[in-house]
Order: C-alpha cells, then sequence, then structure tokens
C-alpha cells in the first residue's frame, strides 16, 4: 500500500494540531499527517491541556501556517470548521484532491474561560470520533 499523506486545516491551527494527535494514535505506519492553518498560527493552551487529559502530549507540534507545497503533497484534506460561525476556507488549488468538511465547535466563541475549558474538552471528544472513521474515508 501506499503512504498516503493526509492534511488537517482548521482557522488557527488548534483544532487541526488536536486532530493530528488523535491521528497519530491509529498507529498506521501508511498514513502520514500534518496540520495547519487557514488564518494565523498560533498555540493553545487550551487545547494542549484537553489532549494531556486523554493521554496525547501535543506539546511540541509546532503551529504552521498553510503553504500550497502542504495541499500539493495531500491525497486527503480535512477542514476543520464550525459550520455555523466560521466561514469555509477556499482551497482553490485543492480542486483535484479530495476533500472533507468536519462540523466542530469553535472554542474561540465562548468568552467565560470556564465555557471555553469545555468546549475544548468537546472539540476533542468529536475529534477523536472524526478521526476514528478517519482510515474508511480514504477508499
Amino acid at each position: 500500500m501506499n503512504n498516503k499523506n493526509i492534511l488537517f486545516l482548521s482557522t488557527a491551527n488548534d483544532l487541526s494540531i488536536m486532530a493530528e494527535g488523535w491521528a497519530s494514535k491509529l498507529n498506521d505506519p501508511s498514513l502520514n499527517f500534518v496540520s495547519a492553518s487557514f488564518t494565523k498560527v498560533r498555540k493553545n493552551d487550551l487545547s494542549i491541556e484537553a489532549m494531556k487529559e486523554v493521554n496525547i502530549d501535543i506539546t511540541a507540534k509546532k503551529p504552521i501556517l498553510l503553504a500550497p507545497h502542504l495541499i500539493q503533497k495531500a491525497d486527503l484534506i480535512v477542514n476543520i470548521y464550525d459550520f455555523e460561525r466560521d466561514q469555509e476556507p477556499l482551497l482553490l488549488p485543492a480542486s483535484n484532491k479530495k476533500v472533507l468538511h468536519w462540523d466542530v465547535p469553535n472554542p474561540k466563541y465562548c468568552q467565560d474561560i470556564t465555557e471555553k475549558w469545555a468546549a475544548y474538552q468537546i472539540v476533542c471528544d468529536r475529534l477523536a470520533g472524526h478521526v476514528k472513521n478517519l482510515p474508511h474515508e480514504l477508499d
């Protein structure tokens, strides 16, 4: 089987890095994962802590901004965004790529820190479910 390159994308990289963290648990050497941001690059302590709760350490993951070479190398692109609140990212050079759209609530819209923390925990669980089904999407 040929190796497959999967690109996770989110608005500010925090959700895509979380998805990459979950994907690393698939333990499939034929799958390569990378995560990037559409708009801004930042580390988010709440996403790191939410993943630590499920024993996944993403502290060493470096947030990166989307670049054309990442799209070119990808066999599958996963857009992770809040369908209700975020604008769907456009990927014009990816017209020939398979693109998945995952509706995940964006914690950035939570005002209260307690609400935001709970939102990251929910996102963590939702991403786990999506990633678990990811190998079936590669067919």
